[in-house]
């Protein structure tokens, strides 16, 4: 089934694609300072490599771990002075559940050198976090609902393809008592250097003066599946044959279940993770079909880290991905 498409998606799936192009050479003026963060900042970033690099000394007690962290970062509007964007930082543990989302306002310092990201926070937090996740409507900035930290601004500009930026942790730490739990992932300082974004929060001193969350940005995948009703024992000429064509994923350790026709769980999962292999000095794109009830991986296949395909067929599954365009 689809076998003659699918030996063209894995064959393309291997072909190495060139990453997007997110910075240009360097420039002198703040003003252009500001316009290639714009460029360079949009988007969804996850730790999930960081994470999973460091579980083993975690495990082993030899290292603390690193928390599991989703962030995005979206402009939403120029007014006021300033670009305002939205920088939502969410935890993806299962025992700390926590998330904050600020507003930045970035623009040209006074002395014209630098870029300056300063913090709003939410008035009423609650109310704006369920306003974000509707769906239905569209997140807008109301300057009355929000109040300026300014003792918080991060400071920053680029050195070559690097931009970074700190705040004043001394001054920004005297309003820690008026932030309440969300004080947690303010971010303290940060880069952006090609897809990587680097963030220290004040939950971050906690594991030591340099810790801070290594992301990655986040390449989203959508496809298809398709499981034979025989599973793993079916018999050649078995036609039973259940699609879903709604697979969604992202790059950075997105998983799915893979469902029967009407919706009920086949037993196994879809995996898509970027991962690194040191001994082969080989960094992949890889998806894994694991086993719900043993958590063990069945089969995997993997590509280029850039790919904009990639598959997998067994005979009784197969599968489907494909990058959706930035």
């Amino acid at each position: 089934m689809r076998g003659w498409w699918m030996l063209a998606l894995i064959l393309l799936g291997g072909c190495e694609a060139m990453p997007p192009a997110r910075h240009t050479a360097k420039v002198a003026s703040a003003d252009d300072a500001v316009g290639r963060l714009e460029q360079a900042l949009p988007g969804d970033y996850d730790n999930d490599e960081q994470v999973r690099a460091a579980s083993a000394g975690a495990r082993s007690g030899s290292r603390l771990a690193v928390p599991h962290m989703r962030q995005q970062l979206r402009r939403l509007e120029h007014a006021h002075g300033g670009d305002f964007w939205l920088w939502q930082l969410q935890s993806r543990d299962q025992a700390t559940a926590r998330q904050s989302l600020w507003i930045y306002r970035i623009a040209t310092s006074g002395d014209g050198k630098h870029v300056l990201l300063t913090p709003y926070r939410a008035l009423d937090p609650a109310k704006v976090a369920a306003e974000f996740a509707d769906p239905k409507l569209e997140f807008r900035f109301v300057p009355e609902h929000w109040a300026e930290l300014a003792p918080c601004a991060m400071s920053g500009e680029w050195k070559y393809q690097e931009f970074s930026a700190a705040a004043a942790v001394g001054t920004c730490s005297a309003l820690l008592p008026g932030l309440g739990e969300a004080a947690a992932l303010l971010p303290l300082r940060f880069s952006v250097d090609g897809e990587m974004l680097r963030v220290a929060t004040f939950a971050d001193q906690a594991r030591g003066a340099d810790a801070g969350i290594e992301a990655r940005l986040v390449r989203w995948f959508v496809g298809w599946s398709a499981i034979n009703g025989g599973g793993p024992n079916a018999k050649p000429g078995n036609q039973d044959w259940h699609t879903h064509d709604d697979l969604r994923l992202s790059s950075s350790g997105g998983s799915v279940s893979v469902r029967w026709r009407d919706g009920a769980l086949s037993g196994y999962s879809l995996e898509l993770q970027r991962r690194t292999y040191p001994e082969r000095k080989l960094t992949v794109l890889q998806l894994n079909v694991i086993e719900d009830a043993s958590g063990r991986i069945v089969d995997y296949a993997w590509t280029s880290p850039n790919a904009d395909i990639v598959g997998i067929n067994l005979g009784w599954l197969q599968i489907g991905l494909s990058r959706v365009p930035e």
